[in-house]
């Protein structure tokens, strides 16, 4: 099965952050992360890679995507590196 690019990235982001919201957090955050995976981090099939990537490219992050990470981070379930590189904010 070959899947195209733009569904690699959308499947990424589904599996990088699992723990940190509900069916409705997570396509909060790809809706609002898809392009800066795309122009950041290119085609990344894994999710702890995918997430590391938008961690390592905090600084480049679109202000969208940087306010849904930091609410993601809230969670108690927020993997240690998410909650580390973004601040916690409602």
């Amino acid at each position: 099965m070959t899947f195209s690019r733009k569904t690699a990235l959308l499947s990424v982001l589904f599996l990088a952050l699992p723990h940190l919201a509900q069916a409705d957090g997570r396509a909060e955050i790809r809706a609002r992360c898809q392009a800066d995976v795309k122009a950041n981090c290119g085609l990344v099939l894994s999710s702890s890679k995918g997430l590391q990537c938008l961690i390592d490219n905090a600084g480049k992050l679109s202000a969208g995507c940087k306010a849904i990470l930091q609410k993601a981070s809230c969670s108690n379930e927020a993997p240690a590196n998410l909650k580390a590189a973004f601040t916690c904010q409602q």
